[in-house]
């Protein structure tokens, strides 16, 4: 039965939920001391590049007077990490949730 392949042991569960909840304690407890920070949050809470873009920019920042786009913040996301919720972020939720972007990206440069 295909229900079978799909559910996880028991141990299996555990683990994941252990490490969501330390990657929820993480988000929560992480203070921001710069923008780039803020950011790196906002992405924690919202997940989607639109998103966080639109909220940085009612908050009132700008990118040197103009407006975030979602290209913006893809790349303060992408930069080397300066923290632990950004590490976090990098290189578990966002890289694997953008994958197939990238590839496409990566496949046609010239």
């Amino acid at each position: 039965m295909l229900i079978f392949e799909i559910l996880k042991t028991i141990s299996q569960i555990k683990k994941e939920i252990a490490e969501l909840s330390a990657y929820m304690e993480l988000a929560e407890s992480f203070q921001p001391e710069t923008l780039n920070d803020q950011i790196i949050k906002e992405y924690a809470y919202i997940g989607s590049l639109e998103k966080v873009a639109a909220e940085v920019n009612e908050m009132g920042y700008s990118n040197d007077g103009v407006p975030f786009e979602k290209e913006d913040i893809s790349a303060i996301i992408r930069i080397n990490p300066t923290n632990e919720l950004h590490k976090v972020i990098r290189s578990g939720l966002f890289l694997k949730k953008t994958r197939h972007t990238r590839r496409k990206t990566e496949q046609y440069t010239w």
